[in-house]
């Protein structure tokens, strides 16, 4: 696996970004939306969200984030900076989505979340819908939405997960991290949903052991529940990694050829190359899920 990645990752700085745009506009035809999401917090899912856009964006891909922490936003604070505007904005009807949205590191885009206003945190179905209808201009404009959804399991986090297209379920070897990405795991099941799950394994001694400890999770879902369940990738253990964040400089920025960045790029690649042919409107979908799936029901 580790030489199948180093020889990817040579491919693509063979190729210029020019190349590469040529081959996703043949091979993708919508916006990606990849929710990232994990059962328990403190396990590095902002951080990954954020590390994973900028990598991302490095490829050439649009890419945007939205903070749907909606009451304890972490983006704009691993980047050191308070927003102008926020969701917030949006949900009194202040501003538009595109008023709010922020340019980030590299040109990545940003909507944030506000953090220490409850009321972000028990939206009803038409106040959700009408922050999500908002993304439908955005569409054309990007490759990739990376939904950065809050931990747990909770009625709100269900259903950004279960709207996207893909969800990253970041996880740590941690006992109680590995307990709660399970759950999360049970969680989407017993909600029937059909949207792709794929486990991080993040702070892991080694590639090969994040693996091991990775499959310990995915062989149990398969057993206890039929579930299948992917895993994309592990992300070593690494002090440059709390550097960053303590400087509030993003990892794959600040310190690009060290162990952790360099797994993010990995996933990135992964990300880019394993597109399968996608139709305009995927964000229509994720919009109608969303409107059918947030726990007071759409409004009449």
């Amino acid at each position: 696996m580790a030489e199948q990645a180093e020889q990817l990752r040579q491919w693509i700085k063979s190729q210029s970004i020019q190349a590469q745009r040529e081959v996703l506009e043949s091979r993708i035809k919508g916006s990606r939306v990849v929710a990232i999401t994990s059962g328990k917090g403190g396990v590095g899912k902002s951080h990954i969200a954020l590390n994973l856009a900028l990598a991302l964006q490095q490829r050439g891909q649009r890419t945007v984030i939205l903070d749907a922490d909606l009451g304890l936003a972490n983006i704009n604070i691993l980047l050191g900076y308070e927003p102008s505007y926020t969701l917030w904005d949006v949900v009194q009807k202040h501003l538009s989505i595109r008023d709010v949205l922020q340019k980030g590191p590299l040109g990545i885009r940003i909507i944030p979340g506000a953090s220490g206003i409850s009321r972000l945190a028990s939206l009803d179905a038409e106040e959700i819908s009408g922050i999500i209808k908002g993304f439908q201009d955005l569409e054309s404009e990007c490759d990739w939405l990376l939904v950065d959804t809050a931990a747990g399991i909770a009625p709100g986090v269900l259903s950004f997960v279960l709207a996207a297209d893909e969800a990253l379920i970041v996880t740590n070897p941690e006992p109680p991290a590995l307990a709660d990405a399970y759950g999360l795991i049970k969680s989407i099941w017993q909600a029937q949903g059909r949207v792709s799950l794929q486990l991080i394994m993040n702070r892991s001694a080694s590639v090969k052991s994040g693996e091991e400890m990775g499959m310990r999770v995915i062989n149990l879902t398969r057993k206890m529940l039929n579930q299948n369940v992917g895993f994309f990738g592990a992300i070593r253990e690494d002090s440059h990694a709390v550097q960053a964040i303590a400087r509030q400089t993003p990892l794959v920025l600040l310190y690009p050829a060290s162990p952790a960045a360099q797994d993010i790029g990995d996933m990135a690649d992964r990300m880019i190359h394993r597109i399968k042919p996608a139709k305009r409107g995927r964000w229509e979908q994720f919009i109608y899920r969303i409107g059918m799936m947030w726990p007071s029901g759409p409004k009449s």
